[in-house]
Formats: C-alpha cells, sequence, structure tokens
C-alpha cells in the first residue's frame, strides 16, 4: 500500500509539471508591424501594408521601431556621410523608443528609458492590447511627457498596430 501512495504521489507530481500554463505575460517576444491605423471622431488614416517595424518584449522592458511613412525610407547617397536633407528625412521617418513597461488586465503603459526625441526619457506610453487569432492588436489611446503634460493628439487621436510574430 506504500508503494502504491508514493507511485500515485510521484505520477500526481510528474502530471502537474507537464500540463501547459498559459504565459503569465502574453506580449512576450519580438513582434513584426503588418499595418498601422490612425482614427479620431472625424477621419480614420492607415498603412495597410507598413514598412518594417518591430515591437520587443522581454520580462521587464520593450523597445519599438517604427516608420509613419507608406513608402520605404530613402537610402543616404553615402551612408557615412548624410547631407542634412537626408539626415531630417531619415529623422522624420523612424519611430523609435525603449525601457520598461508593466502591464495591468488590459492595458500596457511602457516609460521610455531612451527616446528618439531628446526630452521624452521618462515620459509614458498608454496601450490597449487584444489577440485576434496570432495577430497582437495593439491601441495607443494616449501619451504623457515626463514633466505631466499631454500631447496635442491626447484624446483626439488613437494608433492602432496590427502586429504578428517576427519572422527570420
Amino acid at each position: 500500500m506504500k508503494n502504491m501512495i508514493l507511485l500515485l504521489v510521484m505520477l500526481t507530481g510528474c502530471h502537474k509539471n507537464a500540463v501547459k500554463t498559459t504565459p503569465k505575460n502574453p506580449v512576450l517576444g519580438a513582434w513584426q508591424v503588418v499595418s498601422i491605423e490612425w482614427k479620431s471622431n472625424e477621419r480614420t488614416a492607415a498603412i495597410e501594408q507598413a514598412q518594417a517595424g518591430m515591437f520587443i518584449f522581454n520580462e521587464q522592458h520593450y523597445a519599438l521601431m517604427w516608420s509613419p511613412k507608406k513608402t520605404p525610407r530613402t537610402a543616404f547617397v553615402d551612408l557615412s556621410d548624410p547631407t542634412d536633407e537626408e539626415i531630417l528625412a531619415g529623422f522624420k521617418s523612424i519611430v523609435f523608443n525603449a525601457g520598461s513597461y508593466q502591464i495591468n488586465n488590459q492595458q500596457l503603459v511602457a516609460t521610455a528609458k531612451v527616446a528618439k526625441v531628446p526630452g521624452f526619457e521618462g515620459g509614458q506610453l498608454f496601450y490597449r492590447f487584444r489577440f485576434e487569432n496570432q495577430q497582437l492588436i495593439l491601441t495607443l489611446y494616449d501619451e504623457t511627457y515626463p514633466d505631466g503634460s499631454k500631447p496635442d493628439w491626447s484624446g483626439k487621436w488613437q494608433t492602432k498596430f496590427i502586429l504578428e510574430p517576427a519572422t527570420l
């Protein structure tokens, strides 16, 4: 009887470890941008086939890079010596920042540690997220600058990103 109880306890323990559990953090991983939609009460603008972009999440940190342009970014004629005009066009054609984030229910709050825009370090981005099929739908609905102020678009516009697991 002792052996039977011991065997039962051992098998129960093995079964518990073999059960697949849902990850505590569903956004973990690298996600590529498929499309982007800007929406207000008055109008909607979209990029159905977004340029290369990624959102990357580990347990505590994120990095995001994406282009708000419909057309591919223009390469510098001389990669090691761009003109002032090329630098400005390049700066306007990309969005990036990275830092830490927290999830509470279906809300993700990202706090920038490094940002394309000088002075945004410490600023926060507020997203809602959900999943449809294999896609992560991430909607930026608010932003707060480090000094507590808000951008002009706050409360007027939302940006929806359709993301898929990144491929090589």
